[in-house]
Order: C-alpha cells, then sequence, then structure tokens
C-alpha cells in the first residue's frame, strides 16, 4: 500500500501525496476521488492481491475486507476464505508484475494487467498474462472498491474471458467473478504431478 500524507483543508478536501508519486496529486473532494486517486489504489490493490502466498494471505484478506463495498464483502468473503486455505495446505505462491493501467473515463473502471506466474511448492505452475478490473470510489475520504474482477489475457481477450464465464455452469466456480482460474489449474497439475511421482515410486 502508499504509505501517505494526507492534508486536510476547507470544503473536506483531501488531498493525499505517496511518498512515490506514481500517479501525480491524489484528490478528493467530497466522495468524487480524482483519476490519480482511482489508479493509485487499483493499481495498489493489484499489486497486493496479485502477490500472495502462505505468509501474508490473511493480511492480504484482511486488507481486503477494509477496502471492498459492504455488497462485495458479503459476495467475496467466502471465495478469499476458500482460496486462503487452498493457498496455506498447497503451498501457493503468486507473483504479479504490472505492466500498465487503463482508465476508461465514462464509467470509471479501471483495468491493471501484466505477468502473473503461481507457484506450487516452489515450483511453477503457470505462467500468464493476467488483467485485474476495479472501480474505486471514495467514502468519507476512505477508498472504497465497488466493483472487481479478474481473468486471463490482456484487456483485448476480456470478451473472450467473459463469454468463456457464461457459459460455464453455475455451480462451476468459474461462473464466479473474481475466481482465479490459474489458482485451481494449478492445484490440479500439482496432484497430477505428484500421482505420477507417487506411481513412479511404487514401480
Amino acid at each position: 500500500m502508499f504509505a501517505m500524507m494526507t492534508l486536510f483543508f476547507k470544503d473536506s478536501e483531501v488531498i493525499a501525496i505517496p511518498e512515490q508519486n506514481l500517479f501525480g496529486e491524489l484528490s478528493v473532494q467530497g466522495d468524487k476521488a480524482n483519476q490519480n486517486y482511482q489508479q493509485a489504489w487499483a493499481y495498489s490493490v493489484s499489486t497486493m492481491i496479485g502477490n500472495i502466498n502462505p505468509q501474508n494471505i490473511d493480511f492480504v484478506k484482511k486488507i481486503m475486507m477494509k477496502v471492498l463495498s459492504p455488497q462485495l464483502q458479503v459476495q467475496i468473503e467466502p471465495m478469499l476464505d476458500r482460496q486462503a486455505e487452498m493457498i496455506k495446505m498447497r503451498d501457493i505462491r503468486q507473483v504479479f508484475i504490472a505492466d500498465d493501467l487503463m482508465h476508461e473515463p465514462e464509467t470509471d473502471l479501471i483495468t491493471v494487467w501484466g505477468q502473473k506466474i503461481t507457484f506450487i511448492g516452489g515450483e511453477p505452475k503457470a505462467d500468464t498474462k493476467w488483467s485485474y478490473e476495479f472501480k474505486v470510489v471514495a467514502r468519507n475520504g476512505r477508498p472504497k472498491i465497488t466493483h472487481i474482477d479478474q481473468y486471463p489475457g490482456t484487456p483485448r481477450k476480456r470478451n473472450q474471458a467473459m463469454k468463456n464465464r457464461n457459459e460455464a455452469p453455475t455451480d462451476d466456480p468459474s461462473a464466479q467473478p473474481y475466481y482465479d482460474s490459474e489458482l485451481e489449474v494449478g492445484v490440479l497439475e500439482a496432484a497430477s504431478d505428484l500421482k505420477a511421482k507417487e506411481e513412479a515410486e511404487q514401480n
């Protein structure tokens, strides 16, 4: 997260200045955050949730629950619990390196994309382009995420990713928003590798 110095002015305006000023001045006027503020928080959250491991997953979940809107908290908390358990049991580590981000001014949708690598037991199991979507608003001067999603590929692949999700059975986890398919694929590949290793040892 950003370490910020916050200055308060009249009319409830807040100017937040990151230690490393990557996006320019971040400002909030009432509940209206400027584009720099939205981009900064989208980038910060994407790098947080994209770089998870058994040691930090509980901390990441705690922070996520604070920045998600109440509606998203209800929707996403069960999935976060499931993923946290899987990460700890399987010794999963994910590394996300952001390449770029894009802000759509009409809807304030921000997409951050880059390279994501999934390791299980120290072995790389998946290496792919990955995109995170956010909509960030301000509530009492604090960031709240009202939309969050993720999918494999760059934003150019979004339509196909959404099509695959919509065509999935409703009881399939991949039909759910914020579902991390690479996490599941990595676990299945790790299980397959373990089975092959055990069979080889028995022969």
